[in-house]
């Protein structure tokens, strides 16, 4: 484990990083100093530029990973799962310790790699292993479903729900106190900080830009969870998920929350947010630059993979909710 000296040496380069806000309330950060915080340089489609109480946040965290020991792990019942990238693995220390230092702690905290250049892996993720994170290796040919698919194969029975989350978040206190709150009183039903309202045109699904962030909590087939923010499925939905086969090889290669709610509806699971406000939390700075979302969201990535994993049996589901949603359902 790295010296104290040495962490605040680190802490002191970070500290040096709270200069000079921009007009927008964006800070102007030195790369040097954004890297002694343990974190990237750039933004992308989206910006990941920190604030300062963002930064402010990042430095307590560094030092956290640098000189803690105590456990990101806990008593709640749930495991969490993640998954990253080569490209964000030096940064994904930062997404994990935000769910360490929640107000509630998980059972599990689990990393699915399945790239095999990623065996040696940066210390600050062998110093997190050593406070209860499980870095576990798989076949490479999942891509984004490396998040879910292996947990869900690893039980006979679960008998935790999993909270999925992503690598590129700095998530709030509350996350997963909320969460596991919201999914108490929803025990039937998946519970998102996100969540779209699937909007329809005629008997087909709308595009999925057309789709508005939900107003509601209440559990609503029509209501589709994005997992950059965190969504908690339910035990017996998991369970589901293992049996269903491997058919999003083909059907959603690059798109798992169209995957996880198609199966999520087929199995008669609503979605249900947890607040009526849909939310965003800040990125870690430097994970925006590349990703997936470009063609997803953008592109029509999201479009050809809601035509290819929905069935008639889960569009009338669907309709049905989204007509109570929005009158007749349509755009």
């Amino acid at each position: 484990m790295r010296s104290l000296p040495s962490a605040r040496r680190a802490g002191g380069r970070a500290l040096r990083a709270l200069g000079a806000l921009t007009r927008d309330g964006r800070a102007r950060v030195e790369p040097r100093a954004l890297r002694a915080l343990g974190v990237g340089v750039g933004a992308g489609v989206y910006d990941d530029r920190p604030d300062a109480v963002t930064l402010r946040r990042l430095l307590r965290m560094r030092a956290r990973n640098l000189t803690s020991r105590e456990p990101i792990v806990g008593d709640a019942s749930v495991v969490v799962v993640m998954t990253t990238v080569a490209s964000r693995i030096a940064f994904v220390w930062a997404a994990i310790e935000s769910i360490g230092a929640g107000s509630v702690r998980p059972a599990r905290i689990i990393l699915w790699l399945d790239d095999p250049t990623l065996d040696v892996l940066p210390r600050s993720l062998t110093r997190l292993q050593a406070r209860g994170l499980e870095v576990q290796h798989v076949a490479p040919g999942l891509g984004v479903h490396t998040k879910w698919r292996p947990h869900v194969l690893s039980e006979r029975a679960h008998r935790l729900p999993m909270a999925t989350s992503d690598d590129d978040q700095l998530y709030p206190a509350d996350w997963l106190e909320q969460l596991l709150h919201a999914g108490a009183k929803h025990p039937d039903a998946v519970v998102a900080h996100r969540a779209h309202e699937i909007r329809c045109i005629g008997d087909a699904v709308g595009p999925y830009l057309s789709w508005p962030p939900a107003t509601s909590t209440r559990p609503s087939f029509a209501h589709f969870g994005t997992s950059v923010s965190g969504q908690l499925l339910p035990a017996a939905l998991l369970d589901a998920l293992r049996d269903g086969g491997d058919g999003f090889l083909d059907r959603t290669p690059h798109q798992d929350d169209v995957w996880l709610h198609a199966s999520a509806v087929a199995h008669g699971f609503r979605t249900a947010q947890v607040t009526p406000v849909s939310q965003n939390f800040p990125f870690v700075p430097g994970t925006q630059t590349a990703g997936l979302y470009v063609g997803n969201v953008f592109g029509d990535g999201n479009d050809l993979a809601v035509a290819a994993a929905l069935e008639e049996s889960q569009l009338e589901r669907i309709r049905a909710d989204a007509a109570e949603l929005c009158g007749d359902g349509s755009l």
